[in-house]
């Protein structure tokens, strides 16, 4: 059976394993101590505290991790300053609450909203939707002027690499690494980034049985024949129905550049030209799906768009439910001011639904199979759920050249670590391995290399049935080789990383 690794990126530096921001913090601790020893030398003891404060508070800073109320992860002070920034802001726009106008604004005469009521919830930026025509199907183009960036959506009718044998996925992931490749190895291409959803909500599995009672007390079938009846009485009785029901997207992205722009304004004028030119990235992407033997039901339109964006946050509402306006995509309250959790309410409704999401911030480091992932995608039969995979896909020269930067930082910190005596983790050394042989394997196959970065959101009906999840949801992720991190005070934002919206990575 073929296996998989992914290496394992440690920034490196002067001080160790940590990023820049932190490297910045302790080089000032230590020039601030150094200048404070220098400026007080005339006094001994001032001098002493002034060259040791500074260091010391460096060091509290960047290195010691605490919890604060409310939340369930341990994180440095630096870590925590930029995610108690977003917060405090989010909860000052709104008070915490998010409430949809969509209700009191209403309609115009011709139907449509007016744009009062086509606002977004906190956590996710201001969007366009432009219609668009794929193969003679309408769908919709969203355009996020702040996040300066443009996506469109394919449905899949796909059992998933859950569903399929073995043998089965490996060439399926050939088959979608060579869609991959096809993306990421143009340097043109403007599409450059690819995400992949699956969502996997509750359904009823007695809906065949309900359909027969309200059947057998209609009008319409009161002179119907008796062995009609019966036949169709067998056919449900034998038809196997599931508490759990499977969706699976796939999103592109492109950034709004210059040539996209250009391309745009050969196609149509303003928002119209660049909704063409993404109909025609979404048409190339549908031919490529199914040369990778994946059926595409259709792309999504405003309709889809709207019930899926809807039953993400209001698990209640039917995601097949397509008539919603766009309007109406967002539930009646996105309450924020939990930081374990965002809570949602529909109008009308006096229960709320309460989401969490996750961060996959470590990939497996040793061999795994091509269904890893299983125990997350099939593993969970009553949680609601969605997994995203975001790949930021980059070409070939540039892949090999970020692998050499990364094999390098790994066999320094290693060489480092054997300098002091101190004992070499053995799966780091299984990860640095792993970064080697891709590098080698990008550089004989000439493939497109990518940047990926994983999200899990679950929704449960209370607050404590989501702690329960979350538990839940921790124990399968180790048993898919994952390490999950949930993003305590994030969750409005992070919430739309499962969104089709492909967003998440730098």
């Amino acid at each position: 059976m073929s296996t998989y690794q992914f290496g394992k990126h440690r920034p490196t530096g002067l001080v160790g394993r940590r990023d820049l921001g932190e490297q910045v913090v302790l080089g000032c601790g230590a020039g601030g101590g150094i200048m404070c020893g220098f400026l007080f030398n005339s006094v001994p003891l001032l001098a002493g505290v002034g060259l040791v404060l500074p260091i010391a508070l460096a060091l509290v800073i960047v290195y010691m991790p605490y919890r604060p109320k409310g939340t369930t992860q341990r994180r440095t002070i630096y870590r925590w300053w930029r995610i108690n920034r977003y917060y405090k802001k989010a909860t000052a726009r709104t008070g915490g609450v998010w409430a949809s106008p969509a209700v009191e604004a209403g309609v115009r005469r011709d139907g449509t909203p007016p744009d009062a009521a086509l606002t977004e919830p906190e956590g996710i930026a201001g969007m366009t939707w432009v219609p668009a025509t794929v193969r003679g199907q309408q769908a919709v183009v969203v355009l996020q002027p702040e996040a300066g960036c443009v996506t469109a959506t394919l449905e899949i009718a796909s059992p998933g690499l859950g569903g399929k044998e073995v043998g089965e996925q490996v060439v399926a992931l050939e088959r979608w690494g060579e869609l991959l490749d096809a993306f990421g190895n143009v340097e043109e291409h403007p599409v450059k980034r690819i995400q992949v959803l699956a969502r996997q909500m509750k359904s009823d599995p007695y809906a065949h049985q309900k359909f027969i009672a309200q059947r057998d007390e209609s009008a319409a079938t009161a002179d119907a024949p008796q062995w009609l009846k019966d036949s169709y009485d067998v056919l449900a009785n034998a038809v196997s129905t599931s508490a759990e029901e499977h969706r699976y997207y796939i999103t592109i992205h492109a950034k709004f550049t210059r040539d996209l722009a250009a391309e745009g304004a050969a196609r149509g004028t303003g928002d119209e030209g660049v909704a063409a030119a993404m109909a025609a990235y979404l048409e190339e992407l549908w031919s490529r799906a199914e040369d990778a033997g994946l059926s595409v039901i259709a792309p999504l339109d405003e309709g889809r768009m709207a019930a899926y964006i809807r039953n993400s946050y209001d698990p209640d509402h039917a995601i097949w439910d397509t008539g919603l306006p766009q309007a109406h995509a967002f539930p009646r309250n996105v309450d924020v001011r939990r930081g374990a959790h965002v809570a949602t309410r529909a109008a009308g409704s006096t229960d709320s639904w309460f989401h969490a999401t996750a961060a996959v911030v470590g990939w497996p480091t040793t061999p795994v199979g091509p269904d890893f992932l299983s125990p997350l995608l099939i593993g969970m039969p009553d949680v609601i759920r969605t997994i995203a995979i975001t790949q930021q896909l980059e070409p070939n020269d540039k892949a090999v050249e970020r692998m050499l930067a990364e094999d390098t930082n790994n066999l320094a910190e290693m060489d480092r670590d054997r300098k002091r005596g101190k004992n070499i983790d053995p799966r780091d050394r299984v990860a640095a391995d792993a970064t080697g042989s891709r590098g080698m394997a990008l550089a004989s196959s000439g493939a497109a290399g990518s940047a990926v970065v994983g999200y899990i959101t679950i929704s449960s009906r209370s607050a404590s049935e989501l702690e329960r999840t979350k538990r839940t949801t921790a124990s399968r992720a180790r048993n898919a080789h994952l390490r999950i991190e949930w993003l305590d005070l994030e969750h409005a934002r992070a919430f739309a990383t499962t969104l089709p919206l492909a967003g998440g990575i730098k």
